[in-house]
């Protein structure tokens, strides 16, 4: 087998697959999908609508402790949108940085949402909210900085529309309220049609069923009956309204419960905002520097992201190489090939072409990606930026390019020997739906071996020579034991090789061959033949 034959079939493969369509929509595709992802989360996650919700309160104890949810939720949001607003319009001069009584606070207050949410949220619009937080940024600014534009308020109490009686029992305000709750009826807000998003009916008795520790034995009832404030609403998956209620009753019913035992609410508050820190250190890095840091935490999950690339580069590449092989045996091209070359070097040549073709897509990916990110920079793009500095920074690119290659190696072989068989693509189905089960069991249980990189399944997948590359691209992170990055490595050179040879002597006496695809008897003997050379 001469090398430069080989190199030659290798060029013919790689130029007839990037000219195709597919190709280009293969590599075009995964990154218009993920910038599209990307750009619509973005955007959508501030195109939520504005939701309108009635409150009917009988017992006309909690209509201001759901007021105040909503200005909480309202604050919540505004303290969202300005911290993003600071990060993208702050200073870029290397000696300027935030106020440390800002961060201070900032940080504060975020630990503070961890043990008491309300107080958490009171406190920020207690020390000024919105214009304080503006005075203190303002001079860390750019001076092009645009004004702040505070966002709209994402729940508006809507007035009981007229014609409902407010006096009937629970059940029959509701069945008034029904139209409205099925988008039958619309409410007038302000002369415009709205849609009612929410119906909250508090009963004149609701303080009876208040749960307290000497009465939980009555959550054990069988009584079906709704229970406490009522939330009617046709939207399940939008609970930002239900939580922000339940908590500020609650809020309120704690509080009415210290005034009741003569309990200072202040220094509760100040109880619940006693914390101990908890730092999390790595005993792997240097003296001093064992603080585990954002970076740190990612680059123990970035491996499976390789895993997820080495996976999807590896199914478009096979693919090629499975068709092309197919559509040249059926169309009679492969007899011309093989009167000026050896079926080994027409083997060698399209694993090396399509191989080729699939670096040509990862590159063509990483390249998008770069550009991206120099086109689009916002907010959400500098943790790309921060996440793109951590890998080009860790050992995991040398492991991705090694695991990569040996990936391809195994799997080609095996693709390539089932082209060679089959006659059709009908025909290599059957034979390759086995190996497509074994592909993805390692896709499968790759967040479980990333939670547990050194332990028992992770360690009996790496030395299964089909699982190695995808497990111990996964467990590079994570130090994995030296006999296990060398004796793997071993064991998967060993199997890439045999498999290499195996698909040498199937490729050369199927390559040929017509009718039906052999079955594992005849599969054998021509394993057992030798070739002719």
């Amino acid at each position: 087998m001469t090398m430069r034959v080989t190199l030659l079939i290798a060029n013919r493969e790689y130029l007839e697959n990037v000219k195709t369509k597919g190709f280009w929509l293969g590599v075009l595709l995964v990154p218009l999908i993920f910038f599209g992802i990307f750009y619509l989360s973005s955007r959508l996650a501030t195109a939520t609508p504005t939701r309108y919700f009635v409150l009917v309160d009988k017992s006309e104890q909690y209509a201001s402790a759901v007021d105040a949810a909503i200005q909480r939720e309202h604050q919540r949001h505004v303290m969202q949108d300005f911290m993003a607003y600071l990060q993208e319009n702050r200073q870029q001069t290397a000696g300027t940085t935030l106020p440390q009584t800002s961060n201070s606070r900032l940080n504060e207050l975020i630990d503070d949402f961890g043990n008491d949410e309300v107080s958490a949220l009171d406190g920020w619009v207690e020390g000024g909210g919105l214009d304080m937080a503006l005075q203190m940024a303002r001079p860390y600014l750019r001076e092009d900085a645009p004004p702040f534009e505070e966002p709209r308020p994402q729940f508006i109490q809507a007035e009981i529309p007229s014609g409902i009686d407010t006096s009937a029992s629970p059940g029959q305000i509701v069945e008034q309220m029904r139209p409205y709750l099925a988008d039958e009826r619309r409410l007038n807000v302000d002369g415009e049609r709205v849609p009612l998003f929410a119906l909250i009916l508090i009963p004149e008795d609701v303080d009876e069923d208040i749960v307290r520790p000497d009465s939980l034995q009555t959550l054990m009832t069988d009584n079906n009956a709704p229970r406490g404030v009522q939330y009617w609403t046709a939207n399940l998956t939008d609970t930002r309204l239900s939580n922000a209620i339940q908590t500020s009753l609650n809020d309120a019913i704690r509080q009415q419960e210290y005034a009741s035992r003569g309990i200072n609410i202040q220094q509760v508050r100040a109880v619940q905002r006693t914390r101990m820190p908890v730092s999390q250190l790595d005993p792997n890095k240097a003296e001093g520097e064992e603080a585990v840091s954002f970076a740190d935490t990612f680059r123990q999950w970035a491996p499976m992201g390789f895993v997820y690339l080495i996976f999807i580069s590896l199914m478009q590449s096979v693919q090629y190489l499975l068709s092309n092989t197919i559509e040249e045996k059926s169309n009679r091209i492969i007899e011309v090939l093989l009167a000026s070359v050896t079926p080994s070097e027409l083997m060698m040549g399209k694993l090396l072409g399509i191989g080729a073709t699939g670096i040509t897509t990862i590159v063509a990916w990483i390249a998008s990606f770069f550009v991206f990110l120099q086109v689009y920079q916002s907010v959400e793009t500098a943790m790309l930026v921060d996440i793109l500095d951590v890998l080009l920074s860790s050992e995991l690119l040398p492991y991705f390019v090694f695991y990569y290659l040996c990936c391809y190696a195994l799997y080609a072989g095996i693709f390539l020997a089932i082209g060679s068989l089959c006659n059709t693509l009908k025909e290599a189905q059957s034979l390759i739906m086995p190996l497509m089960l074994v592909l993805v069991v390692p896709v499968l249980t790759m967040s479980f071996v990333a939670q547990d990189p050194n332990g028992t399944m992770a360690r009996i997948m790496s030395w299964i020579p089909l699982f190695t590359p995808f497990t111990m691209m996964n467990r590079a992170a994570a130090q994995p034991p030296m006999v296990d990055i060398v004796g793997t490595t071993i064991v998967l050179l060993i199997c890439i090789v045999a498999v290499l040879w195996l698909s040498g002597r199937i490729f050369r006496q199927g390559i040929l061959r017509t009718g039906q695809p052999p079955r594992i008897v005849e599969l054998w003997r021509m394993i057992r033949r030798r070739g002719q050379q």
